[in-house]
């Protein structure tokens, strides 16, 4: 993992009136002193940042208030500085100065500047500082084909608590508009993530990362279809609807979209083993193909296919009904110290094992021995359920529940179990903080 470290997000003009700027003459020396000195040893460190979006950055004032962050900084450590910088209707010349304080120019959502800029100032080193999530190819072909970009940073890596409504799409009869244009109740967080609020990665998260990396080279999603009433409309900061899913009730015979993204040459799909077609995926189709075909239940399949091998096959397949619950823990020790966690994830499934992904079933939880529920969520931002408390619904098959220790070992026994479906358990042990432990 590599960092940008990111001190201040006004200085000292306010976006709000208790923010920051109130005590930045008075606290802005001690405080950025104080998270390099925290973060100097940490070598995922890569860029200190000293500001976002700073509301006075037309000013002759921000350029000295850059000069001496910068500054302050460089007496400790050599690492490069930058600060994020937008442009919502501002000549983008005008911050030549301000970036000439920097290591780094930070370009929040104007890298369509980068090639003039680089003409203007060819000294000029790059990065972009926040990306809207659907511009992911044009972002990384920048990035590989211009030595002066050095990176993209995409708003947002996950979904968080906060601007609520960025990242949405909204159906027919839904209040339109961007998250900042009016109220969205019941939507109460930011849905821009690359990942979701109980850890998913969505289809977006692995096309960026098959661009960036060969580790995934094949992946399989199907766009979510219009609704009979009318389309779906998307946002600035959202990307179509688009889920690991075959399970579409309703739209028998009805013309859905499926998505391969690939780092293969070419790939086929296939239907219940019938040939859907082929098509290229190299960098000129953005190493993804959409195939357009009638939905019918059972089995889709992506190959990839080199020299006219098929080479590697993801599959999508039609769920029944819900019938059990799976779960899923990432730790089963955890430290009996009133503080360690384990995240238990909660699938509901058919009777063979299938993810049922548009199942809601109201799930209930129960928990004996020395541990407590810390929180529980279903990353749905339209739920306004509590994220403490013993039931959630699940949201496209899956919830999320966090088990906390006390201070007492033994073994903690969670009953997840919902009406209509088969009870699971899962068993965590709260054991004695060793000396091995206290040095990790």
């Amino acid at each position: 993992m590599m960092v940008m470290d990111e001190s201040f997000d006004c200085w000292e003009e306010h976006k709000n009136k208790y923010d920051y700027a109130t005590y930045f003459k008075d606290w802005w020396q001690r405080d950025i002193e104080a998270m390099v000195l925290r973060d100097r040893n940490h070598p995922s460190v890569i860029i200190w940042s000293i500001g976002n979006e700073i509301p006075e950055r037309q000013k002759p004032e921000a350029i000295k208030t850059a000069n001496k962050l910068v500054t302050c900084i460089h007496k400790i450590d050599q690492r490069p500085v930058t600060s994020a910088v937008c442009t919502w209707g501002e000549d983008w010349k005008n911050f030549d100065k301000l970036f000439a304080e920097h290591d780094i120019s930070g370009y929040n959502y104007a890298i369509k500047f980068a090639a003039s800029d680089h003409e203007r100032v060819p000294s000029r080193v790059i990065v972009q500082t926040e990306s809207y999530p659907r511009d992911a190819f044009s972002n990384w072909k920048m990035v590989q084909s211009n030595k002066y970009i050095i990176g993209d940073f995409v708003w947002t890596a996950l979904d968080y608590l906060g601007e609520s409504g960025i990242g949405r799409w909204y159906y027919p009869g839904e209040t339109p508009g961007e998250h900042w244009e009016n109220n969205f109740f019941p939507v109460h967080g930011a849905y821009c993530g690359d990942i979701d609020l109980i850890g998913w990665r969505k289809p977006i998260s692995h096309y960026r990362s098959m661009l960036y990396n060969n580790t995934e080279k094949l992946y399989l999603a199907v766009r979510e279809p219009n609704p009979d009433s009318g389309n779906i409309k998307e946002t600035m900061w959202s990307v179509w609807p688009t889920w690991e899913s075959w399970t579409w009730p309703g739209h028998e015979g009805k013309d859905i979209q499926v998505e391969v993204y690939s780092k293969y040459p070419k790939v086929r799909l296939y239907l219940n083993k019938k040939l859907i077609g082929e098509q290229a995926t190299t960098e000129e189709q953005l190493f993804k193909a959409t195939f357009t075909l009638p939905y019918t239940p059972g089995v889709l399949s992506a190959v990839g296919i080199k020299d006219d091998k098929e080479i590697e096959t993801t599959i999508l397949q039609t769920s029944g009904s819900a019938a059990n619950i799976k779960v899923i823990a990432d730790r089963t020790k955890i430290l009996a110290n009133g503080q360690d966690l384990s995240f238990v994830t909660v699938e509901v499934t058919d009777k063979d094992g299938n993810l049922q992904p548009n199942a809601e079933n109201q799930l209930q939880f129960r928990v004996t021995g020395p541990g407590v529920i810390a929180g529980v969520d279903n990353a749905n931002m339209k739920d306004i359920e509590s994220y403490i408390g013993n039931t959630r619904k699940a949201w496209h098959g899956r919830a999320l529940i966090v088990l906390k220790s006390i201070q007492k070992t033994g073994v903690i026994r969670l009953v997840i179990s919902s009406p209509g479906l088969t009870d699971a358990t899962v068993t965590i042990k709260s054991v004695k903080e060793t000396t091995k432990d206290k040095s990790e």
